[in-house]
């Protein structure tokens, strides 16, 4: 994503003023590796211009992982935590496959 910050920093930031208490940012590798998350139900946000990771698996093996375009972001966080939000409404009800 160049120079400019990750969106998902600006987003964690916003979620629990928004309501999102259980949305939390998992930052690793200086940065290179940023995803946005949830333990219940178990689901994990990566942004598709990031490259996949092994932390993925090491991290949210048993959640589901959603993706969100660059156009999914580019409103700005405010937008984007209300596309989370009714994301986390459509898979409320998620159960890991694997075990």
């Amino acid at each position: 994503m160049g120079d400019q910050p990750h969106p998902f920093l600006a987003i964690a930031e916003m979620a629990p003023k928004k309501g999102l208490k259980d949305l939390k940012v998992k930052v690793e590798r200086g940065g290179a590796y940023v995803r946005l998350y949830q333990d219940a139900p178990p689901l994990f946000f990566k942004h598709r211009n990031d490259p996949s990771d092994s932390f993925d698996r090491e991290s949210f093996n048993n959640s589901k992982r959603i993706l969100l375009s660059e156009e999914d972001c580019q409103a700005g966080p405010q937008a984007t935590i209300e596309l989370i939000r009714s994301l986390l409404e459509k898979f409320a009800d998620y159960t890991p496959q694997r075990s």
